[in-house]
């Protein structure tokens, strides 16, 4: 039986809409949005990769920064102190995470960040006496182990943080995860090498929520039941400078309560630093929707910033799309001067105008 030329061309035509690339998702620029923040209550925090990133930043720009909240994560600088010219990979492995060669050395450690900062490759350390810092470590945590928390929180108090601007919660069950209260895997579910796993446990505790109000005495506490509206992606380009060395994404995620669109009301900024895994190109979207930042947002005016880690992007191998805390972009990577660190510092200055 013959095929009509006019049957013959609605084939084709079909087949062109099926191999037609998908349009990309729409991405913002930070600096288009022209928002109204108040730079002064600036705040972060992060789990694992993610904790140890948000607490080298806030020590590094402690003069912007006012809190940090670090999940499953341990001291500044710690994978780059030791003795014996040990590398800083190995030390994070087994000092900072495990506590194979004995737990951080809170000396060492303090006497390491006056060091940075007598360079002024930190800000003041006279800041940390006005910091609020959030430390978070479950009983069942086996990859950041308890030594290693318990050294963090004596490194933060040997460095002036106030026990009122301090707490430290142990939550009983809960694995090496970012915590929710409704999302996630069981509270103590911990994978087997290989296992996916998005590291994002529901133990029924509203972790997003704890640190909000935390940070803010004025915190308001939502009423719905998720976030009004869906973080946006952003270009992180323009940010991250030379690419051969950021190990970050070309995008990454934003949320904006809609109070704050248009610098309609003044907003403050929080940066939500993912950990090992957890990076968009590994995960989606999953820990920027549901790590329960948003809705916290929509009544207390916070910009939502979620930069973004490539497992494929240089300089080195890195599979698990960690943030640099142990040297993989060079050797400052804890300091003002270091590729991300820098990268998210603009991030801010663009959201504020700066």
């Amino acid at each position: 039986m013959s095929i009509s030329k006019q049957a013959l061309l609605k084939t084709a035509l079909a087949a062109l809409v099926v191999l037609a690339p998908l349009p990309a998702a729409a991405q913002i620029k930070l600096s288009d949005l022209k928002l109204k923040i108040d730079p002064a209550q600036t705040t972060v925090s992060g789990i694992s990769s993610g904790a140890y990133m948000a607490g080298q930043f806030q020590v590094a720009f402690s003069g912007l920064v006012k809190a940090a909240g670090l999940v499953a994560g341990g001291p500044y600088d710690c994978a780059e102190v030791s003795e014996g010219g040990i590398a800083p990979a190995v030390v994070a492995l087994k000092r900072c995470m495990d506590v194979a060669m004995g737990p951080p050395d809170v000396g060492a450690l303090v006497a390491n960040a006056r060091a940075r900062e007598k360079a002024k490759e930190i800000d003041p350390l006279a800041n940390m006496a006005q910091s609020k810092i959030y430390l978070f470590n479950g009983d069942n945590d086996v990859t950041v182990k308890r030594p290693v928390a318990d050294a963090t929180e004596q490194f933060y108090k040997a460095l002036g943080v106030t026990d009122a601007n301090f707490t430290y919660v142990k939550l009983p069950k809960a694995a090496h995860a970012y915590i929710t209260d409704g999302y996630g895997a069981a509270c103590d579910f911990i994978p087997k090498e290989g296992e996916k796993s998005e590291y994002i446990n529901n133990c029924q505790y509203d972790q997003a929520g704890a640190i909000v109000r935390f940070f803010y005495a004025d915190a308001r506490t939502p009423n719905a039941p998720a976030a009004a509206r869906q973080p946006q992606l952003f270009n992180q380009a323009p940010f991250v400078g030379d690419t051969s060395r950021s190990g970050m994404a070309k995008t990454g995620y934003i949320y904006v309560p809609e109070a704050c669109e248009g610098g309609r009301q003044t907003c403050r900024i929080h940066v939500a630093f993912h950990g090992c895994q957890m990076a968009s190109n590994l995960i989606g979207d999953h820990f920027a929707v549901n790590a329960g930042y948003n809705r916290w947002a929509d009544v207390n005016n916070i910009v939502v910033l979620y930069p973004q880690i490539d497992g494929n992007a240089r300089p080195t191998s890195n599979p698990k799309a960690c943030w640099d805390w142990f040297a993989y972009t060079g050797y400052d990577f804890a300091r003002k001067s270091g590729f991300q660190m820098t990268a998210v510092r603009k991030m801010i200055g663009a959201l504020a105008g700066e």
